[in-house]
């Protein structure tokens, strides 16, 4: 409450009403009754709420009402407008919707605080007027329309302003064009953990300024209790129980969350300092650093980095977008990936996701947090999340992906390397008649193998079909032996080593002895070097394609506009029994 008191002492407000931060009954406790009713309004305080949060409208001879909608059907199931009737009309056709003044008075009576949402202009004055008649000073006035906040502040209003700010805008600066005394922020919908906004960074700079905080309308137990422990003004709910249920001493309350305005009381230096010494190459001492650590240690204090998305514009994630996880070579390569970036101060944050998935989910996500670029393997669908992450201006590779984009880089492996040195080798190891195993129509870099492999074939005067398979992974190319053998096939080029490893099964159960049909994969996965499959492959190295793709990135962060550019990564052949 200390924190508060001059806050108070400004605007009037009773001292030790209740604990922070306040539970402010959105529309009353409207999770129990009709929403802005007496009932509601009654019923909040019941369950201990400190203030009603509370909407007005006007009717047509100019009598403030509480109401959220003009229209009054959502609500009152009544295709009647409060604009267009007279109060006596109103209450005629819905006696439940209040005027300002009786709501006003009910929180006389209960102690309750009113944090007013004016929807219809020129409600402010009036309500404004009479509070101060009332003097009714535990109020507050506020609204989206920063036009709204701002006539009341010139016009000299003594009550706290609020200024409701919508996920996306920018607090800070419409708390400076409203004038307002508190960043109201409606974020409730920006994330399933919207909490992880509320950056100590935003905090820090309301206070600077002069501003408090309230928080959204929130019915999420584990949001609540996370909020609560927050330095904020006020939390809006429906449930007002949920902030209320615990014995006012906090006894049983769980412990708040540990911020890094505690970490800097308990070393003795500034809130920056504590945020400079946990940012790389920030200027601080070693002697500052230590003492931040020590203290973050022993309070166990862990840096909320996605928090700082919303200061920062920027995160320093980096969203990884894979799909095919059933595959040994993309755990392989995204862990290349993730530990190159980790290398370079860079917070990797993977996003699964297939063809069949909805791509709009994986992009709401890349934007809620606010990723510094994007990396997109090569079974992700990458043509909307390319379209929209440009528009957003997020740089972008590509990892063995054929498509092109304006100002997306791509890394792609020598395929037509691969494909020629396969078929050179298995004629070399004794087959005569050829084959290639690939799903062309879901992989672009087995699509290009596959190309290449049947054009080195061509070249030499064979012929060397295609096995189509829908997805390239072990089942499919164990479905593919009966084929293969029915066609007399005795060398096969399997465009990943996942697939081969299912044809080496498949031939075995087929009763071929191992070596009849040469086998050579593509990735070089761990298990083909097992004795049961040791698998002829090519390796395309996942640290060195890993440096390719995060060098192009940040180059890209730099320099956006600069052309797409294409890096190659090379490939060896591993020779082993298979052929």
């Amino acid at each position: 409450m200390d924190r508060f008191a001059a806050f108070f002492r400004r605007f009037g407000w009773p001292e030790n009403r209740g604990r922070m931060p306040f539970c402010i009954g959105h529309r009353g406790a409207s999770g129990y009754e009709r929403e802005n009713t007496l009932a509601a309004f009654r019923r909040a305080a019941e369950l201990g709420a400190e203030m009603w949060e509370l909407d007005t409208q006007m009717t047509a001879d100019g009598v403030v009402v509480v109401s959220h909608d003009d229209h009054l059907e959502r609500v009152f199931d009544n295709d009647a407008y409060i604009s267009q009737m007279s109060f006596a009309e109103l209450r005629e056709t819905v006696p439940d919707v209040p005027s300002f003044e009786e709501v006003a008075a009910l929180g006389r009576a209960t102690g309750c605080g009113l944090y007013v949402e004016l929807k219809r202009p020129g409600t402010g004055p009036l309500c404004w007027q009479h509070l101060k008649d009332m003097n009714q000073r535990f109020a507050c006035l506020g609204s989206f329309d920063v036009q709204q906040v701002r006539e009341l502040r010139e016009m000299g209003c003594d009550f706290p302003l609020s200024v409701l700010i919508r996920v996306g805008h920018d607090p800070h600066l419409l708390g400076e064009d409203s004038g307002a005394d508190i960043l109201h922020l409606c974020w409730e919908k920006a994330s399933d953990t919207p909490q992880e906004f509320v950056t100590e960074e935003l905090i820090e700079k309301a206070f600077s300024d002069g501003k408090e905080i309230v928080l959204w309308h929130e019915e999420r137990p584990d949001v609540l209790k996370d909020i609560m422990g927050l330095p904020v003004l006020g939390i809006c709910t429906d449930l007002p129980d949920l902030m209320r249920s615990k014995e006012p001493n906090g006894a049983t309350r769980e412990q708040r969350r540990v911020t890094s305005f505690d970490v800097a009381r308990a070393a003795g230096v500034s809130r920056a300092a504590v945020s400079r010494a946990f940012t790389p190459d920030a200027s601080v001492s070693e002697k500052t650093r230590e003492k931040v650590y020590q203290a973050a240690r022993e309070l166990g204090y862990r840096v909320n980095y996605l928090a700082r998305s919303l200061t920062n514009k920027r995160s320093d994630f980096v969203g990884l977008v894979a799909a095919g996880l059933d595959n040994p070579f993309r755990t392989q390569q995204l862990e290349h990936l993730a530990r190159a970036l980790i290398a370079r101060n860079y917070r990797p944050i993977l996003l699964p996701t297939s063809k069949e998935a909805d791509t709009s989910t994986v992009i709401g996500q890349l934007l809620h947090y606010a990723v510094s670029g994007v990396i997109v393997t090569s079974d992700a669908p990458p043509s909307h999340i390319c379209e929209e992450c440009a528009a957003e201006g997020v740089p972008i590779v590509l990892i063995n992906k054929g498509e092109d984009f304006p100002f997306v880089d791509r890394v792609v492996s020598d395929d037509r390397m691969s494909g020629y040195t396969a078929a050179d080798h298995l004629l070399a190891a004794g087959a005569t008649k050829l084959a290639v195993l690939a799903g062309t129509g879901v992989s672009y870099s087995s699509r290009r193998r596959a190309e290449a492999f049947q054009s080195r074939c061509a070249s030499l005067g064979i012929e060397a079909p295609l096995i189509p398979v829908a997805i390239n992974d072990y089942r499919h190319g164990h479905e593919a032996v009966e084929r293969l053998l029915d066609l007399g096939i005795d060398g096969v080029f399997s465009v990943n080593d996942y697939m081969a490893c299912g044809v080496l099964d498949g031939l075995a159960r087929a009763g071929a002895s191992y070596g009849t049909v040469k086998v050579i994969g593509h990735d070089d996965i761990p298990q083909a070097s097992w004795t049961a499959y040791d698998l002829t492959t090519f390796v395309q190295p996942c640290e060195v394609q890993a440096e390719q793709v995060i060098d192009l990135l940040t180059s890209r962060m730099s320099d956006p506009d600069a052309v797409s550019r294409v890096e190659f990564t090379p490939v060896t052949l591993i020779k082993r029994r298979s052929a």
